[in-house]
């Protein structure tokens, strides 16, 4: 009987010694067939035996779906791809289209998904030498696997065209760090890499912008690109050479216009450390988020299954609950979001949650400083639905509505460009003052005088509601003049 017990006991440990150590392969396993691509199902056997090599191929292949490419061929009228790259230094956005009409040649986009186009070679390519160079630089050994998995192993950044980026990367930094005094620690060799790309590669206004990202050979060999394609290659050039790097994007700015991407790595402690100074978070950005490789459950405005919410880790934030005129329409897919002023138009930046309290929307790590409208959007347009309001830097929420009982008069001579002030036409603009339905246009006109004290001419309108939010207009155009609202502060225009 004892015996018996025995050897049931032992048969038993036997079982459970062998269901865990196969349950990291059944893990892995299962995420390949999920992949839907039969060749995944080859890295899962391929590192059947190499446990640490084995969760990272897991977690690229639970993440491998919603990841791919999206590029272009140039086409001749039979509609055969032509051997000729747009990426020289002499063609740039302006003037792409002729030289395309010289040749004969058309753009033809095209996309692929990494779930049905990657293959076994490339991503075990890719696995053994993002662990390569985890073991042969000591600068890269510090991380947990955590940051090693989430920002060294992945094996894009975007949706760039997938080469072997690491080994040119390699071959390229790895004689350039040989001659680097010690101590060769992950800010001086991030440091190395970034002086030597700003040398090749930089943003220009003028990049030809035909794809979301650049191939590291295309990058170097036109030389210029907008700023989301230079954090790519940042990227990569780092993640390469061992060093965790990722992007971090700010779709819109709270105080001016337009957007940023910024390439963040992390030292050996795994603190983030941005690639520029930070001047650039003066703009006072309402959401900051990080390009992960995993798929994020926090839900944003820009549908980016990709987006990590690090807002807090840079600004001040607040999450304040909000007041809206109306509830949202879940049937038509519409969001209640906040939105701010950007490109002459409201950008919505950020979703709200239901808090059960009648048309109450609670909003997470939003930035201060910042004038905010509540709106309703489906992703495509926005409509109004409540006041607008500044979250002050205590995070207090200040409502600007127009009085329209109280009219002022407002001096808007430090709102014009210094190059028009002595030729600018008054006539020209009208003050409108932000309502429910939209902007309201002031009945007065602009009025052009000369200051008393130093002669120099003063611009101003009279009969404006007080306490709410502006804008300058050209009557021709019907476009804004400096593309930003304003305040009145004690009589005198004041920017947001």
């Amino acid at each position: 009987m004892v015996v018996r017990l025995i050897y049931f006991y032992a048969s038993l440990l036997v079982a459970l010694s062998w269901s865990c150590s196969e349950s990291p392969l059944r893990q892995a396993r299962r995420a390949a067939e999920k992949t839907g691509n039969a060749e995944m199902v080859h890295v899962a056997k391929h590192y059947a035996d190499q446990p640490e090599r084995l969760e990272a191929a897991t977690f690229l292949l639970e993440n491998l779906s919603g990841h791919g490419t999206y590029t272009f061929d140039l086409v001749n009228s039979t509609e055969s791809v032509a051997d000729y790259s747009l990426y020289r230094p002499e063609i740039t956005g302006s003037n792409y289209r002729t030289v395309l009409d010289s040749l004969g040649l058309t753009v033809r986009y095209r996309s692929e998904s990494d779930a049905e186009a990657m293959t076994a070679e490339y991503l075990i390519r890719n696995i053994d030498q993002a662990f390569e160079a985890r073991e042969r630089y000591p600068w890269a050994r510090h991380y947990s696997d955590t940051v090693f998995l989430r920002y060294v192993l992945p094996y894009r950044i975007d949706a760039e065209e997938l080469t072997d980026w690491r080994a040119f990367f390699r071959a390229r930094y790895e004689p350039m760090i040989d001659t680097l005094a010690e101590p060769r620690t992950v800010r001086r060799v991030a440091r190395l890499i970034i002086r030597d790309i700003k040398k090749q590669f930089g943003f220009h206004p003028e990049a030809l912008m035909l794809k979301p990202a650049f191939t590291p050979e295309e990058a170097f060999a036109c030389g210029r690109g907008e700023c989301n394609s230079v954090a790519n290659i940042y990227v990569l050039a780092l993640r390469a050479m061992g060093i965790a790097a990722t992007k971090d994007v700010i779709p819109v700015w709270g105080t001016s216009d337009g957007g940023h991407v910024e390439t963040v790595y992390f030292d050996e402690e795994g603190n983030p450390v941005m690639l520029d100074t930070g001047e650039w978070l003066a703009a006072q950005p309402p959401k900051i988020y990080r390009v992960e490789f995993a798929r994020q459950s926090e839900p944003n405005v820009f549908d980016g299954l990709y987006y990590r919410d690090v807002t807090a880790e840079y600004v001040a934030t607040s999450a304040p609950t909000v007041a809206f005129d109306s509830l949202a329409d879940a049937t038509t897919g519409e969001w209640a979001a906040l939105a701010v002023f950007s490109n002459e138009r409201w950008r919505p930046v950020v979703l709200g949650r239901e808090t059960g309290l009648p048309q109450q929307y609670a909003f997470r790590e939003i930035g201060r400083g910042i004038l905010y409208l509540p709106v309703l959007t489906d992703g495509q347009s926005v409509r109004p639905a409540g006041r607008p309001f500044r979250l002050d830097p205590r995070g207090n929420l200040q409502y600007h509505e127009p009085d329209t009982d109280r009219l002022v008069t407002i001096d808007l001579t430090s709102l014009l460009l210094p190059k028009d002030l002595e030729t600018l036409d008054a006539g020209r603009l009208y003050v409108a003052y932000w309502t429910p339905k939209g902007w309201q246009r002031v009945d007065a006109e602009v009025c052009r005088s000369v200051s008393a004290m130093d002669g120099k001419p003063v611009y101003t309108v009279a009969g404006v509601p007080d306490g709410g939010i502006y804008c300058l207009f050209d009557k021709h155009s019907g476009r804004t003049y400096h593309r930003r609202i304003f305040r009145n502060g004690q009589g005198t225009a004041r920017r947001f």
